[in-house]
């Protein structure tokens, strides 16, 4: 193996046509850390933002890698490393919100954050569901505490993290209701969900009735709506770190009688297990919209901040 390997190297915050292909050295893993070769690399929301500047921006030490969704095979094992051995397929969210260093042939994670990949499952859908899978897991059973049956309303459900956290919240035998242009509708009808909204033409508030959950992927204005359709005690988790304590919003919901809490997701190797689980048991479905090779990184990032389209999109190496 060369001591080098190609990145997606960003010099400055910028566009997406601020990245640069270069080789750079390979890094070597330290205690409890493991050696990825990458073959998949997930892309998310937070990963344009920070390229802008903004997001986890203040995190990065420029030139920099980006990214954080990584599937790959283990290449070596740094001392004490005892949960994965050479020639295992695992997936994770690498470090987040420090630098993951994802877009590259090659990653150095820590081995608490990852898991092993389900056989059945490919590459590109392993390095889809990390960040999304986690956030929505969180959102609903960490910080918003669903149990079976309640009703649940997700915003934006068709993106990464709306359309996995559906599938958690039907898992869980929930009634949910959800946001999505018309063009989407009949995927999220084949996720499951039992009540569509056409945020393009409908006023949400007007039509679903009153719920326990609501996870809002958009903030500002449509958090403050959304808190309208709750029941009292009910919870909104708001996911917009730039949104964090709207004054608007704990003002309304106090008056309402519910629950507002905003939430960055975590890494955790142990919920990657059972992300894993139910994906291996087809009681998870992450949809991959669309792949770019990582030499094209650019065109990826610009479809990235277009948004509007189902899943996720992943650059593979």
């Amino acid at each position: 193996m060369s001591n080098f390997m190609q990145a997606a190297v960003l010099p400055d915050f910028g566009p997406a046509t601020a990245f640069r292909i270069e080789k750079v050295a390979i890094p070597l893993p330290a205690a409890g850390q493991v050696l990825v070769k990458v073959k998949a690399i997930g892309l998310n929301p937070v990963d344009f933002k920070t390229r802008s500047g903004k997001g986890y921006a203040s995190y990065q030490t420029l030139p920099a890698i980006l990214g954080w969704d990584i599937a790959g095979e283990v290449v070596s094992v740094g001392e004490g490393v005892s949960k994965f051995i050479t020639g295992d397929r695992i997936f994770g969210m690498s470090n987040f919100p420090n630098p993951g260093n994802a877009y590259a042939e090659y990653a150095v994670v820590q081995e608490e954050e990852f898991a092993i990949i389900p056989k059945n499952i490919s590459y590109e859908i392993a390095a889809g569901t990390p960040l999304a899978g986690l956030t929505a897991w969180e959102a609903l059973f960490d910080h918003a505490g669903v149990t079976w049956g309640q009703r649940v309303f997700i915003q934006g459900a068709a993106g990464g993290v709306g359309h996995i956290a559906v599938q958690l919240a039907k898992w869980k035998r929930c009634f949910v209701a959800a946001t999505a242009s018309a063009a989407n509708h009949p995927f999220l009808t084949e996720l499951g969900v039992d009540q569509l909204v056409d945020y393009k033409t409908q006023r949400f508030e007007d039509i679903v009735e009153k719920v326990d959950v609501v996870i809002d992927g958009m903030g500002g204005e449509i958090a403050l709506r959304s808190l309208d359709v709750l029941n009292p005690g009910g919870v909104l988790v708001s996911l917009p770190s730039m949104y964090k304590d709207d004054p608007a919003v704990i003002a309304r919901a106090k008056e309402k009688g519910v629950e507002v809490k905003w939430m960055s997701v975590r890494p955790s190797g142990e919920r990657m297990e059972q992300l894993a689980f139910l994906l291996s048991n087809n009681r998870l479905k992450v949809e991959v919209d669309e792949t770019f090779p990582l030499t094209e990184i650019v065109r990826a990032h610009q479809r990235l901040e277009e948004g509007h389209g189902k899943g996720k999109i992943v650059l593979t190496v």
